[in-house]
């Protein structure tokens, strides 16, 4: 249903908003204020992202060399020369261990900062889209989360002019594609960008004119370098033979070679002969990662001597972690698919941390590499019964499902979600406020979105019906991410049907419908308000009668067809008042308020716009009532009572002032103001008016902010004397 532009629900577009600031221009020159040249540029924070680098880091001198190569080219500050290296090899290789070992020497010769993603381009869950890449980078440069823009371009464009002439430091691991990478390329001289693939990434190699380096298999020297370095060189020197006969086993990938050596570390009082030998007396002969003896098979006979010598406890954690649909996850999520409480979980996932089982990310939060997380899974379907399997992860769903419900709650109060009953399962979070909630949702966003899919395979209908209903998060992100929600809707409806819960299906395809909406497909999107009627007709569910009449004029008014809109509209304003509550009704008023100025019917939008205005201070919606006064305010303006609208206007611009989140709004108010201000011939106050709603729109809509500030010049200097 339309209500304020561009979004679904006005609670979804008042979150999208943004915080007020203070921004008030005060009296001066509205060029001296917003447009000087000679404005000294935004200090920004200096981000160092780098995760820890390995302790025993081994080998690789050519391949730094080749690094430092590019270092000295970006150093000469050629013109035009944004220095791009592409690091390619197999799994397991040191991709990564070798680009962040370099990026800790170097990074000093970056001032301005470094810059690290995980595109998960090859694991077990989906690649990381380039725009939530985006965001991320954003926030850590200084632009909170309400004003990073929601268009894919807008976002490369304020990155690119972020890091315009600035020296940082951006490391891309695990990248996919090519076109995963593009977008999160600064666009001119003074950064260095290396990535990381699996794959050679020609087209970067092609279009960006990025040197290749590809990483092989530890050489013999290399591979007893980091021997020597876990075990001691007098434990190496005593056993030349046993330990050549490691470096075969382990196939010279350092992966594998990492594994093994920690563990033998541990255990000093046995030889490395008698360590070789039990490692392939542990064959299994089950070649879970590759079809030959090569080095796939080498990590998994490595992996299988690893996982047998681990503690019962340990063991049983490692397996359970691959049933875990992402490759990163925190403790308390470890703790639920593993029945364990989080003190527990954290000293298991420690242990297996100490011999490089799992590696630690920061902030309480581990990573399985995806071969790990490959012979995880193989390990419980092998050792554990079906019936364990199930219920590891039946209470893995649950939880995630649970804490996104609780979450969802905070950050979209009152609004209804699907009622399903889940088990309790796991630790509870303390999610105690908003932004602790959205930041859970947002840490959590691609293990959301994997859980779900994995809850829809596995038939854990309940779970996946609680967690579809809980992507409307999504929408509070950037345009890129709204596929994603449309795919988690889409899932919760596959879920209620499965389970014949209409109501949950009613109320998801509201919910997608509004997604549709918004991504532009209008036919779909009628399509689904069309069967939301249906089934609420057949309940007998005013509630879902009224918002699918509402998405059906939303569909039409967003396509400009408004007298076909306002009809669905009318039909929508007996069961929203048979609903109760008046925020419903209001909604409706507020459209048809709307509807009303766009037919140049400007005395009727100014009749439905009171009603409104009426019903949202009945309700209490405070943020609806400043809405209501623009609308009235629009109306009076299509009446030529401008004295009059200037006054509306003015109170929607103190009522924003004092409700957080309503930054887009209250540009939109000043802007209101600024037009009967315009007419009344004060042209100064209007200007002023202008020149603030710009500043409250810069990273919101730059192409708006643009306008204004343009057009409040214009009235600055027609307000000038002579």
């Amino acid at each position: 249903m339309v209500d304020e532009p561009e979004h679904g629900t006005s609670w979804v577009t008042n979150e999208l908003s943004g915080t007020v600031a203070g921004s008030v221009v005060q009296a001066g020159s509205i060029r001296q204020l917003v447009l000087s040249p000679a404005a000294p540029r935004q200090a920004l924070p200096v981000p160092r992202q780098l995760p820890p680098a390995v302790r025993d880091f081994a080998g690789r001198d050519d391949q730094l060399a080749r690094l430092d190569d590019l270092l000295l080219a970006h150093d000469e500050n050629r013109p035009g020369a944004l220095v791009i290296s592409a690091l390619d090899g197999t799994a397991g290789v040191g991709k990564t261990a070798l680009a962040v070992q370099w990026a800790h020497r170097v990074e000093h010769h970056f001032p301005d900062g470094t810059l690290f993603a995980n595109l998960r381009g090859y694991g077990p869950s989906a690649p990381v889209h380039p725009s939530s890449v985006l965001t991320s980078f954003l926030h850590v440069l200084g632009i909170e989360e309400d004003r990073v823009p929601g268009e894919p371009d807008a976002q490369v464009s304020l990155y690119r002019s972020l890091l315009a002439g600035r020296r940082v430091l951006v490391l891309l691991d695990n990248a996919g594609t090519a076109d995963q990478v593009r977008p999160l390329l600064p666009g001119s001289p003074g950064c260095l960008v290396l990535v990381t693939s699996r794959v050679t990434l020609t087209g970067l190699l092609v279009a960006e004119a990025a040197s290749q380096l590809t990483l092989n298999l530890f050489s013999q020297e290399e591979a007893h370098v980091l021997l020597r370095r876990i075990l001691g060189s007098a434990r190496v020197a005593a056993e030349p033979e046993a330990v050549a006969s490691l470096v075969e086993v382990c196939a010279r990938l350092p992966l594998a070679l990492r594994i093994a050596a920690t563990r033998i570390a541990t255990r000093r009082h046995t030889s490395v002969a008698e360590i070789v030998a039990d490692i392939v007396a542990d064959r299994t002969g089950l070649d879970v990662l590759s079809s030959s003896q090569d080095g796939g098979s080498a990590v998994r006979t490595v992996f299988d001597w690893s996982y047998t010598g681990l503690a019962g406890e340990h063991a049983r954690l490692f397996r359970r972690l691959g049933l875990h649909p992402g490759a990163e996850f925190g403790v308390p999520a470890a703790a639920a698919v593993a029945g364990v409480d989080v003190a527990t979980a954290y000293r298991q996932l420690e242990a297996l941390a100490e011999v490089h089982l799992v590696e630690p990310v920061g902030g309480r939060r581990y990573r399985l590499h995806d071969l790990l997380h490959a012979y995880a899974a193989h390990r419980a379907e092998l050792d554990d019964d079906p019936a364990h399997r199930h219920e590891a992860r039946a209470g893995l769903f649950s939880w995630y499902a649970g804490t996104a419900r609780a979450a969802d709650r905070l950050v979209f109060p009152g609004l209804e979600a699907p009622a399903v009953e889940l088990p309790p399962s796991g630790p509870e979070l303390p999610l105690t406020d908003r932004s602790a909630a959205l930041a859970w949702l947002t840490t959590e966003q691609v293990n959301l979105t994997a859980v779900l899919r994995a809850a829809t395979e596995h038939r854990a209908h309940e779970a996946a019906l609680v967690l579809a209903g809980a992507a409307r998060f999504f929408s509070l992100r950037e345009r890129a991410s709204w596929s994603v929600r449309f795919e988690a809707e889409s899932l919760g409806l596959a879920a209620a049907r499965a389970v014949r819960n209409r109501a949950a299906e009613a109320l998801l395809l509201g919910f997608r419908g509004d997604t549709l909406a918004d991504l532009g497909r209008w036919d779909a999107a009628e399509a689904d308000f069309r069967r939301q009627l249906e089934l609420a007709d057949e309940l007998g569910d005013t509630v879902r009668q009224q918002v699918a009449f509402s998405g059906l004029g939303q569909v039409l008014f967003l396509q400009q067809r408004y007298a076909e809109a306002r009809e669905f509209y009318r039909r929508a304003l007996p069961p929203a008042r048979r609903a109760g509550g008046g925020r419903p009704e209001a909604v409706v008023e507020c459209n048809l308020s709307r509807i009303s100025v766009q037919l140049g019917e400007f005395e009727q939008a100014r009749e439905h716009a009171e009603r409104e205005l009426v019903l949202r201070r009945e309700a209490a919606d405070r943020v609806g009532e400043a809405y209501a006064l623009c609308d009235v305010a629009v109306a009076l303006q299509g009446l030529h009572a401008h004295d009059a609208a200037i006054e509306y206007a003015g109170q929607a611009v103190t009522l924003y002032r004092a409700l957080a989140g309503t930054e887009a709004l209250l540009a939109q108010a000043l802007e209101t103001a600024a037009t009967s201000l315009e007419h009344a011939g004060d042209l100064t106050r209007a200007a002023r008016s202008l020149a603030e709603a710009a500043a409250l729109l810069g990273n919101l809509d730059a192409a708006r902010a643009e306008t204004l500030y343009r057009r409040a010049l214009e009235l600055e200097s027609a307000a000038e004397p002579g």
